[in-house]
């Protein structure tokens, strides 16, 4: 045993099953506090969460940003407001470590993170957390479960061969996965360390640099990158509701391709549902060719039966739920990207 301890930080705008999943499965697999950020001051996630000592919860509302953003308002910039969250939690925080998470990523431990970093504790370091994105062999799997499917990896330490391996996708990937291939760090607390999205900073000799990196043999993180098909359509079309200019910040280039892609397709719900199965259900060729080249896991994560291990009484975890979450939260893009469902019914 070991007497280190870590604590996850979030910045949400999500539907209440997504988030108390995460809350969940953090507090249950190690983690020592869950600081939650809710993106939205009046949001009514907030009287759905559980009443424990070890989860910290903020409305980001004109009062908490008057204290915790430089310009004392809420910063555009979703990626800025992230960054300034986590560090006004890790200023508060008892935990030893602090990692920044979204609500869409899990941390997967093969052994206990803490042993981990009671080994490194005097490297001075950050400890690297490397990304798994989901992804989905059928249609039928797509909808089957909110955390089914498998996982790729990323090509960021075989640089130069992503063209011959991708071929026509590759304007959609970094380094071979639609989202971040940069995956998330944990960062000591009370040694000088400032957090980011996927990195720590020091300051050294006056200048903020990033910070030393040692690579996790054990833990890496789950990202699920739209935890229904709806989900990611609905992500996409968030960002298409940005300026051009606010995108070219906010996005990188991969991304920026996805979401001009859904554009050019007029941005419709039968658009964004073929981008959708373009890129994220991927045919069996492709599969044996991911496999081949070793960047799919041969492992499967049931995270739906870990959660009811850790999780005394879960909330509905089913796509059919989620999707209605999402409607009720975004009932206009939900609408146009399913008309005539259901779930977007008075």
């Amino acid at each position: 045993m070991t007497d280190i301890s870590w604590a996850v930080v979030l910045t949400a705008d999500e539907p209440a099953s997504l988030i108390q999943a995460n809350i969940a499965w953090h507090l249950g697999t190690g983690a020592a506090e869950v600081h939650l950020y809710l993106d939205r001051p009046d949001d009514p996630v907030a009287s759905h969460l559980p009443d424990d000592p070890r989860l910290f919860v903020t409305l980001c509302d004109k009062s908490h940003w008057k204290g915790a953003a430089p310009r004392k308002r809420r910063p555009d910039d979703q990626m800025r407001r992230q960054s300034l969250n986590a560090n006004h939690a890790a200023a508060r925080s008892s935990a030893d470590w602090m990692l920044h998470l979204d609500a869409d990523e899990f941390l997967w431990q093969d052994r206990p993170l803490a042993e981990e970093l009671d080994l490194i504790r005097d490297l001075d370091c950050e400890i690297a957390l490397p990304v798994a994105e989901r992804c989905y062999e059928t249609p039928v799997e797509a909808t089957a479960s909110m955390f089914g499917g498998r996982f790729r990896l990323s090509t960021r330490y075989r640089k130069g061969f992503d063209r011959h391996i991708f071929g026509d996708a590759l304007p959609f990937l970094h380094r071979g996965l639609l989202a971040h291939s940069a995956g998330k760090c944990a960062a000591p607390l009370r040694k000088g360390y400032s957090l980011g999205i996927h990195w720590s900073y020091r300051t050294e000799d006056g200048a903020r640099v990033r910070s030393p990196r040692y690579q996790s043999s054990f833990s890496r993180v789950l990202h699920f990158d739209g935890l229904t098909p709806l989900h990611w359509q609905v992500k996409l079309l968030r960002y298409a509701a940005h300026d051009v200019d606010t995108l070219r910040r906010l996005l990188p280039k991969h991304r920026l391709a996805q979401v001009r892609t859904l554009l050019e397709n007029d941005g419709d719900a039968a658009g964004a549902k073929a981008l959708h199965d373009r890129l994220r259900i991927l045919p069996a060729n492709e599969i044996s060719r991911l496999d081949g080249f070793g960047l799919l896991l041969s492992r499967r994560y049931d995270l739906v039966k870990e959660l009811r291990r850790v999780w005394p009484h879960p909330a509905d975890l089913s796509v059919g739920s989620f999707d209605a979450g999402l409607a009720r939260r975004y009932p206009e893009i939900v609408a146009y990207l399913a008309p005539g469902d259901p779930l977007t019914a008075d």
